[in-house]
């Protein structure tokens, strides 16, 4: 697969997982946010139809799959992460872009890399940042505004393919959050789910990979604390042919309280580009 356009990277490498004490935090406006420092949580590969992924993406159908990581193509393999730091009082300024001051959330993580072996005692990522918009109205106009910068200069609606790295972690109430975003066509939310529904032909946002089949992408997010918890893609005739979810982390005190997080790396690139050395404040 030729990966020229690395927009797609911020998009959908979903390698983070962690779990978190059930604390309410500081909030803005209608929604809240959970978490703390301390918190982990790991992901596990639980299904991989090699032949089945190869009808949909053709030959090089790994390489699809690794947009969520080096290794998540292996069955068993998993990936874990530690939050080291949440500002839920963080500020997104984009004023010199029509666009006001947005209030955000923003969650630093340590995270291991896929693996079917245990893990090592040090992070191969730290220090990682994800945050997520506290009005999902503002994501929306972020979306749009961000992609008429980048060719084809299209103001785009939101998809996780494209706005992948904002919808990391939801705020409750996670379905009315969803339900507010403006999605780019062939993706909607029904609940607390995000339902992708590409046909034979169409292209994988940002690079020249083509869907060959019909199918279906399904991301889950908890309804009581906003956490992703899963990510499945399932055929022309609904079978499951790839699947990630969270394994329970096991640690006395926590129940299922869960928090998703997507890697940020290039993000900051390409923003740092596009508003002009804007920071997160």
């Amino acid at each position: 697969m030729k990966k020229t356009k690395f927009i797609v990277l911020f998009a959908i490498l979903l390698s983070i997982a962690f779990s978190f004490t059930p604390i309410a935090k500081p909030q803005v406006g209608t929604y809240t946010f959970h978490g703390a420092a301390g918190d982990q949580k790991i992901l596990k590969v639980r299904t991989v139809n090699n032949a089945s992924l190869e009808d949909l993406f053709g030959s090089n159908w790994t390489d699809v799959i690794e947009l969520f990581g080096e290794g998540a193509a292996n069955v068993g393999a998993q990936s874990k992460s530690v939050v080291t730091a949440v500002n839920f009082s963080a500020k997104y300024d984009l004023t010199t872009w029509g666009l006001g001051i947005m209030d955000i959330c923003n969650y630093t993580t340590n995270n291991w890399n896929w693996t079917t072996e245990k893990f090592a005692d040090a992070p191969d990522r730290t220090e990682e940042s994800v945050f997520t918009f506290y009005d999902p109205t503002n994501l929306t106009a972020f979306i749009n505004f961000y992609y008429s910068f980048i060719p084809p200069y299209v103001a785009f609606n939101v998809s996780i393919q494209n706005a992948g790295a904002f919808l990391a972690q939801l705020p409750t109430p996670a379905a009315q959050y969803l339900g507010a975003i403006v999605w780019y066509p062939k993706w909607q939310n029904s609940g607390t789910t995000v339902i992708h529904s590409p046909d034979a032909g169409d292209y994988l946002f940002g690079t020249y990979t083509q869907y060959q089949e019909d199918c279906t992408e399904t991301w889950t997010y908890d309804s009581t604390y906003g956490a992703w918890i899963g990510y499945k893609i399932q055929d022309n005739e609904t079978n499951t042919i790839y699947e990630f979810s969270i394994e329970l982390p096991g640690i006395p005190g926590y129940e299922l309280s869960l928090f998703i997080g997507l890697t940020f790396v290039s993000i900051i690139g390409v923003i740092y580009i596009v508003i002009r050395k804007k920071k997160l404040s």
